[in-house]
């Protein structure tokens, strides 16, 4: 156990300095998050007052919710399966298999060290710019406490999935078609634009199923005025999932070195 932490502790720091040696990818990085939060907050404030009234939401607290959801997917890489992918197809992940060291809990950890890179650097940026944009600070002490908790568990989500869509490509031959499924399902059932209030109800008995609502809307619900059960039970699933998505991790690390080994690749 010790020295899998040891092991942690080392390729987190690699993934964090990895991050922080690339200036010019952060700043476009923040460049493009930012347009899409004003594009987003000015369509948000065509919003007539009473339409969001009838929620019992403001302006502000739906471009915090938007600014927050969107954050929280910049702070781990979209196509961070394309470096396992690429890993595989060349033969180069064959050899770190077959080596004491799990190549999954390595990416794992390097992503990890990456998304915290991401998070130290942006958040203050992130925290401004919504502030400035909205007009207000909506976030009370309990939703910024709540935020911080969320954001690991829900970037360990991400990583795990990044991992199992790139490793995909071992029996699907690319790792794309994958990888879109699971992006549009965290656009739309991790309730990316819009609260998870504004879905049919069958809709939200679906996405309280799943893994995505703790990936996006729970950071998000920070901003908005919510019943402290649905915090309470959003935690909860995010624990539940993000305990999953770590077993699966695992299992599915099992089937690759199978798969490899069987010489089927």
């Amino acid at each position: 156990m010790r020295r899998k932490w040891e092991l942690f502790l080392a390729s987190s720091r690699m993934g964090f300095k990895n991050v922080l040696a690339d200036k010019i990818l952060i700043a476009g990085s923040f460049l493009i998050y930012a347009m899409i939060v004003i594009l987003y907050g000015g369509l948000i404030k065509l919003i007539p007052d009473a339409d969001l009234a009838v929620y019992g939401f403001s302006h502000a607290q739906m471009i915090w919710y938007i600014g927050t959801t969107e954050f929280i997917l910049f702070t781990s890489s979209s196509w961070s399966f394309k470096e396992v992918q690429g890993d595989f197809t060349s033969g180069e992940a064959h050899l770190r298999i077959l080596r004491p060291a799990s190549y999954a809990f390595v990416r794992f950890s390097f992503w990890s060290g990456e998304s915290l890179a991401r998070v130290v650097i942006l958040f203050p940026l992130y925290f401004i710019l919504i502030g400035w944009f909205s007009g207000e600070f909506v976030l009370s002490w309990i939703g910024f406490l709540g935020l911080l908790l969320s954001m690991p568990l829900a970037a360990l989500m991400m990583n795990c999935g990044a991992y199992i869509i790139g490793a995909s490509c071992l029996w699907f031959v690319q790792s794309e078609p994958a990888a879109w499924i699971w992006q549009k399902s965290i656009f739309l059932l991790g309730a990316m634009l819009w609260p998870l209030v504004f879905y049919p109800v069958w809709a939200q008995n679906i996405v309280w199923m799943l893994p995505f609502h703790g990936i996006l809307a729970h950071g998000g619900n920070w901003a908005l005025d919510l019943p402290m059960q649905t915090y309470v039970f959003g935690f909860i699933n995010q624990i539940i999932w993000a305990v999953l998505s770590l077993w699966g991790l695992r299992r599915f690390d099992r089937l690759v070195l199978r798969r490899v080994q069987s010489g089927e690749t």
